[in-house]
């Protein structure tokens, strides 16, 4: 049985943690604000360019670009899986990779190959250790930038058209709100065209179009990329915030705990300190 000083060693010690979690809470929420201005300054942007890339390609020629190019037998695949290095954000990180980890366990018996390329130490480290095929890993990152994403569509584009993978999906975690973030798995390359489109015009273009297309589609790759990595990015601070500040909320529960049972315990003492005080008094009394 637990004395009182042990309880109120466990009660002293829940406090700090609960100073921990709620100084955490603030931190995320503070970078949570930051990164949604940075994610509504680059949706805008991101969509506009998936919308431009669209009306562009909409009856352009498969040979026009080698990402329009669909193969005709798919037996290789990449997973695209994007998530964080730091943990102590719910299920964030976990999400992705059951994703991931789903995706190669319904089709690993379809294809030849699936192989991931993970962006963030915590889904590269959850899928290593079940033995996935880790094609290429980013860790420790600290600040997305403009040579990462571009090196990141450098890679992309190099495995599909040098044929090392027939197609590539991207998986990443959409920001709907500061309680709410869904996990997105699309395919990501060869580019799709809209399919159906009523309201399509055939522009007159200048230069021409394939010229258009050839700077055009990895400037759509890269935008998308960055795109998916800022979502994931501030949904990231956005679960750490939630996860705090449930440990905050439970550290306090806890601690309401532990001081009624340590009040009852030292009401409990008195009361036999007592009733030793009184048994003796009544056997002197006796004597």
């Amino acid at each position: 049985m637990a004395t009182l000083r042990d309880i109120k060693r466990k009660i002293a010690s829940i406090n700090s943690t609960q100073t921990i979690t709620r100084t955490m809470k603030m931190v995320s929420a503070s970078k949570l604000r930051r990164a949604q201005e940075d994610l509504e300054k680059v949706r805008d942007y991101a969509l506009k360019i998936e919308e431009l890339t669209g009306r562009v390609i909409q009856n352009m020629p498969d040979d026009a670009h080698p990402l329009l190019a669909a193969r005709e037998e798919i037996k290789k695949v990449l997973v695209v899986a994007i998530a964080s290095d730091r943990g102590l954000c719910g299920a964030f990180n976990l999400n992705i990779g059951l994703h991931a980890e789903n995706f190669v366990r319904q089709n690993k018996d379809r294809y030849e190959r699936v192989g991931i390329y993970t962006f963030g130490r915590k889904v590269n480290d959850y899928l290593q250790r079940r033995k996935h095929d880790i094609v290429k890993s980013f860790v420790d990152v600290k600040k997305i930038d403009k040579a990462i994403v571009d090196t990141i569509a450098g890679h992309l584009i190099d495995f599909y058209t040098s044929g090392e993978f027939d197609k590539i999906y991207l998986v990443y975690t959409c920001f709907r709100s500061p309680i709410k973030q869904e996990v997105v798995f699309e395919e990501f390359i060869p580019i799709r065209r809209t399919e159906g489109n009523e309201d399509y015009v055939d522009y007159l273009c200048e230069p021409e179009r394939p010229k258009i297309v050839e700077s055009l589609i990895p400037k759509y790759v890269s935008t998308k990329i960055y795109y998916a990595l800022v979502e994931s990015q501030t949904c990231e601070h956005a679960a750490r915030m939630s996860a705090m500040e449930n440990a905050t909320s439970n550290c306090g529960e806890m601690v309401r705990y532990l001081t009624l049972v340590y009040n009852k315990r030292r009401q409990e003492g008195i009361t036999n300190e007592m009733m030793d005080i009184v048994g003796g008094a009544e056997a002197l009394r006796g004597t």
